[in-house]
């Protein structure tokens, strides 16, 4: 079936192991429909569109979100452009057959009040280690996963400037994010007790797993009563920045947005900003 090839495929390609585990998925989400629907084992050389578009219909009966079957879609896509290149297949069926339109918001950012509470119950009850990694991911918008990966002489810190250096960003980028003042400060009173080795963020085996890291956070929140992910916090990182005029260009390159597209969510309304919106209408 081609499925280790693909895999292999993927990974040349530099993708991240959450996206090959979820193109998998879909993949083969896809293979055992087919095999019921068909009743015959999965031969990628005899899947045809209308088996493609019968599958999309599938997914949409059983109330399945837009974005869940495109996933899905762009996965079979995927699929069988590699397996048409080597000639695995004759044609690509999933030519012709379209994705489902999305109608994307603006993403989910912390309030001020929001993110006054997570960094009150921080300051009050957090370690070194944990005001660090929450800094990190508010003040220079990393990912979870770029966050823990980090190497101690990836952090930079000097009496006037410093800076981090993610070294395989999403689709293997490498980028440079400056620290501001505020996040040197908390870095620097982490570095002074850190118990040494290669790892920022050390952990058990090598450095701090990405959960462990989405625990530490969750702690915060529960404490602050305030729901929270470490995306929310990149998201708020974007959100501050466009707030504060920083141009889209400058907000894409220290986020390392591949498209100005994906930047430009944070120039879209939130629930907050059309509460002040119709509010400035009220006669109260």
């Amino acid at each position: 079936m081609g499925l280790d090839g693909f895999i292999v495929h993927l990974k040349s390609r530099n993708c991240s192991l959450k996206t090959i585990a979820a193109y998998t998925g879909a993949l083969r989400s896809f293979m055992r429909w087919l095999e019921d629907t068909t009743g015959s084992p999965f031969d990628p050389a005899s899947v045809t569109p209308l088996d493609v578009a019968d599958y999309r219909r599938y997914m949409l009966n059983r109330n399945r979100k837009p974005a869940t079957i495109n996933l899905h879609l762009d996965a079979l896509s995927s699929f069988f452009s590699w397996a048409a290149s080597n000639g695995m297949i004759s044609s690509d069926p999933t030519e012709g057959v379209k994705r489902i339109p999305e109608q994307r918001g603006a993403p989910r950012w912390l309030t001020r009040q929001e993110l006054g509470a997570l960094m009150r119950a921080v300051q009050k009850y957090g370690i070194p280690r944990d005001r660090a990694l929450l800094a990190i991911l508010l003040h220079a918008g990393l990912r979870i996963s770029e966050a823990v990966s980090l190497h101690v002489e990836d952090v930079v810190i000097r009496e006037r400037s410093g800076w981090v250096t993610v070294r395989e960003g999403k689709g293997g980028k490498r980028r440079e994010v400056p620290l501001n003042v505020t996040v040197r400060r908390i870095i620097q009173e982490w570095l002074t007790v850190h118990p040494g080795g290669d790892w920022f963020f050390p952990g058990r085996k090598g450095h701090m797993t990405a959960r462990t890291a989405e625990k530490v956070l969750e702690k915060y929140a529960r404490l602050a009563g305030v729901e929270v992910t470490p995306h929310q916090l990149r998201h708020t990182f974007c959100k501050m920045l466009v707030d504060a005029g920083e141009s889209l260009d400058r907000v894409a390159v220290l986020a390392g947005h591949s498209n100005l597209n994906t930047t430009a969510r944070y120039t879209r309304p939130g629930v907050q900003d059309l509460e002040k919106a119709v509010e400035k209408l009220s006669w109260e």
